[in-house]
């Protein structure tokens, strides 16, 4: 159907081309005026203002005669008037023919906001930030409050990530959740399919296994699966950690291998699975789960759900080895 319909938009154009002499004259190649013409008149050219930008911030030398070729396709399509006169009174009545709005224009939180706030915040990077309740197992068992955020972009051959997330729960005024974490993963393509990786992160966790760590770790990548709707990575190699079990012990640096496991599943165009499976064995072993489910809801607004599980086989004698965590949230992606 699209398609049929950006040929339509194209013979339109071809069919009022030698109508517009100021157009004809200008440096606006055929494909540019295809895409202004459509723009123009597809869903009452809401999109319009939009495109030039675009165009004139992708062509700057050029903005002199896009801005000539827009103004003369705005006067082409603007709003019919259509004069309707009574038959008793005199006066015409005057009706205008205005393209409809969308009701989320303008707003942050539509698709073209959201475009628009992303050209002034962190520029080039895919951002999520989510606000969610969640609820825990283990050395703590509560209903409580968390944020998370996710940045990404590809640099040449670089991939780069950057997550944070902070848990907080206060009962009766006493702080009983506390839980914060802040990680950069970069992978180099060496190929279509391998990669080199690095992973650095920090953590804290007042009511946890342990109280504070530092994880290092290098390695290599292959992607085992890499399609449109389905994505299979496993990575593997050395990895530091550096713990501090108690607030009130020093760290402890342990040598370990690690392994993981990336999942991704694209299950239609507004919902998406993936899971992260990460294992560290050594003189200590940790095992982290984390699956999330995310689904489309309007705009840039999306809804999520997502189930943690964390085992420290080497936790303190007074801890559980095992956390559950389970979150409920909203995410905004711009």
């Amino acid at each position: 159907m699209n398609n049929i319909f950006y040929k339509t938009a194209f013979l339109v154009g071809l069919f009022f081309l030698p109508a517009l002499s100021t157009i004809a004259h200008s440096e606006v190649t055929p494909g540019q005026f295809t895409l202004m013409m459509t723009a123009a008149q597809k869903d009452g050219g809401k999109n319009f203002d939009t495109l030039i930008e675009l165009m004139i911030a992708a062509y700057p030398e050029d903005e002199v005669e896009i801005k000539k070729v827009a103004h003369q396709i705005r006067k082409e399509n603007a709003p019919v008037e259509v004069v309707v006169t009574k038959p008793v009174i005199a006066e015409p009545i005057i009706v205008k023919q205005i393209p409809s709005a969308p009701s989320v224009e303008g707003t942050i939180f539509s698709d073209q906001g959201a475009e628009k706030f992303s050209r002034f915040f962190l520029p080039g990077w895919d951002k999520d930030i989510e606000i969610n309740l969640l609820y825990s197992t283990g050395n703590t068992r509560q209903k409580s409050f968390g944020t998370a955020t996710k940045f990404e972009r590809d640099l040449g051959r670089f991939h780069q990530t950057v997550t944070s997330y902070f848990d907080y729960n206060s009962s009766d005024s006493i702080i009983n959740k506390r839980r914060y974490g802040i990680a950069y993963k970069s992978d180099y393509s060496i190929s279509d399919i391998s990669y080199i990786t690095g992973y650095s992160s920090f953590e804290g966790d007042s009511f946890g296994a342990f109280n504070k760590r530092f994880t290092l770790n290098v390695g290599y990548g292959l992607k085992v699966l890499n399609n449109d709707t389905f994505t299979w990575s496993v990575e593997a190699g050395p990895a530091l950690l550096i713990t501090k079990p108690e607030s009130t012990e020093k760290y402890i640096t342990d040598i370990t291998a690690f392994g993981s496991s990336l999942i991704s599943w694209a299950i239609n165009e507004r919902s998406e699975l993936s899971n992260e499976t990460k294992v560290y064995v050594g003189n200590r072993m940790v095992v982290e789960n984390k699956t999330d489910y995310k689904i489309k809801v309007s705009g840039a607004l999306s809804g999520k759900i997502s189930y943690d599980i964390l085992y420290n086989r080497d936790a303190p004698l007074d801890h559980k080895k095992t956390d559950t965590i389970a979150r409920v949230g909203i995410l905004y992606d711009f």
